[in-house]
């Protein structure tokens, strides 16, 4: 007597799960820049020195990479969902702390609040995605999550300056406090389109038959073996310079703008969020890109190649004569 297999989810069914991560990420790349575009406000309002200022963003991004090194296993234990959950309600919870901070010691603890609930999300967003979303869209729901990251950063320059300029930067981090407990509300609501336990087998009967299929690794090799691999690591390091590249851009360049062009600091916080924008053009133009051509490295090369000389161009003052808005 054979077992019937669940059929897997429809369109519908795939379009809702990829749209709840993908919020769920926007979120979580939101609260990425969470205190960057107020640098300008807080660093008088508590005398701080941009030593100190970037000190808040190293905090932060340390704090979410142990986390997420670690919140992998949990999610393994516990589940996806309710790790989520967590994430969502500890970013929501810096940015209450952050709004009432009175001391730069009370500003270091809520970047570290920050960075435990970012952290989570990459393993519980992949794990949600691998174990909900079908084979034959995998594809776009990742393309969706890298998507969703990159306009949440485009989103939180705008959001926070513009409430900030009309009612403080205080208000403007409540607002980020409620933003986030109105996406945990949605979440919740519809938490059952997110359960994780067991779904993988049904989507991905194929994939589990090939896994039973496999020999156990000869010699008793540890699961950590793949550290061994010089692409991994290559790899790795390209992450690590592209994210701290990316990192000091937008925690810095509306104030390096102000100084360097002398334009207003909207306009400044405006031309970080068109360059995030921008980026996320790039991601949809670069998977077609990729589809046609195949070159990954020669693509990638000539993409950093062109990035690297722009941002050197803009560091050096030169455009200054072509902006209407610099003094003469």
């Amino acid at each position: 007597m054979s077992t019937a297999v669940p059929a897997s989810p429809g369109v519908r069914s795939d379009a809702q799960i990829i749209g709840l991560v993908a919020i769920a990420h926007a979120t979580s790349h939101f609260f990425h820049l969470i205190l960057a575009p107020l640098f300008p406000w807080i660093k008088p309002a508590f005398g701080l020195s941009y030593a100190e200022l970037g000190l808040l963003m190293t905090v932060f991004f340390v704090v979410s990479c142990v986390v997420q090194a670690l919140s992998g296993f949990l999610v393994d234990r516990v589940g996806a969902r309710p790790v989520l959950f967590a994430g969502l309600g500890l970013l929501a919870a810096s940015a209450g702390w952050l709004s009432l901070a009175q001391s730069y010691e009370a500003l270091i603890a809520g970047a570290v609040i920050a960075g435990l609930g970012n952290g989570v999300f990459h393993p519980v967003d992949y794990t949600l995605l691998n174990h909900r979303v079908s084979a034959p869209r995998l594809g776009h729901a990742f393309s969706m999550h890298s998507l969703s990251g990159t306009l949440g950063w485009a989103a939180a320059p705008l959001f926070l300056v513009g409430i900030t300029e009309l009612a403080g930067w205080r208000v403007a981090l409540a607002c980020a406090c409620a933003l986030a407990l109105a996406v945990l509300a949605l979440i919740i609501i519809f938490r059952d389109r997110l359960a994780d336990d067991e779904v993988r087998d049904a989507v991905h009967p194929a994939a589990q038959t090939a896994q039973a299929g496999k020999p156990a690794a000869a010699g008793g090799e540890s699961a950590l073996a793949f550290l061994k691999l010089p692409q991994v690591w290559l790899c790795w390091g390209f992450f690590l310079m592209s994210t701290a590249a990316l990192a000091g851009i937008q925690s810095f360049a509306p104030t390096a703008l102000t100084q360097v062009y002398g334009i207003p600091l909207s306009l400044a916080t405006a031309a970080i969020t068109a360059y995030m924008l921008c980026n996320a053009a790039g991601i949809l133009c670069g998977g077609f890109m990729v589809g046609k051509l195949g070159t990954h490295d020669k693509m990638m090369a000539a993409s950093l190649a062109v990035s690297g000389l722009m941002s050197f161009t803009v560091a050096t003052g030169l455009p200054r004569s072509w902006c209407p808005c610099s003094p003469a």
